[in-house]
């Protein structure tokens, strides 16, 4: 959904003429309030897995978000919550990053950390969105995407190797 601004005019008694501002169609995904407008306007996730460990998604990883080479560190805030910073090589882009661990329904109907991370960013210069994460099985390498406002595509995809783990 984008932001319409339309204008009305309407003449008074006196036979002046006001110009009504209307503001319609409010919404996360459009330029105005998200930074941008790249990408679709929903969030959409991969499916989680749960594996026969928990993920660690917390250490220093090197990669590139959207070929620009860089290093991701994320940090653990409690059990299902972590923040993260991406800083490109050249220092030009940096993200700042809010995650929470997704959690599925294993095999004996509980819930389980799964391999997912669904996040909102930041560039602290008015871009915002959200994006995903997901680990492998060896929690050596993540994979993901990213938006504006509330898309989770449309700016890049997420590759990154694990460097060091907390």
């Amino acid at each position: 959904m984008q932001r319409f601004l339309g204008a009305a005019r309407t003449a008074n008694e006196g036979g002046r003429v006001r110009v009504l501002v209307l503001g319609l169609g409010l919404g996360l995904g459009c330029p105005a309030s998200s930074g941008g407008g790249v990408g679709s306007t929903a969030s959409n996730y991969p499916p989680a897995s749960v594996y026969e460990i928990d993920p660690e998604f917390g250490g220093e990883w090197a990669g590139d978000v959207d070929g620009l080479p860089g290093v991701l560190k994320i940090g653990e805030l409690d059990e299902r919550s972590f923040f993260g910073s991406f800083q490109t090589d050249d220092g030009s882009t940096e993200y700042t990053l809010l995650l929470e661990h997704s959690y599925a329904e294993n095999e004996h109907g509980g819930d389980s950390p799964s391999n997912r991370t669904v996040f909102t960013w930041q560039d602290g210069l008015g871009s915002r969105g959200r994006g995903w994460l997901l680990i492998n099985r060896e929690d050596t390498a993540l994979t993901g995407s990213f938006g504006y406002g509330v898309a989770t595509s449309g700016l890049g995809q997420w590759s990154f190797e694990r460097v060091t783990q907390l």
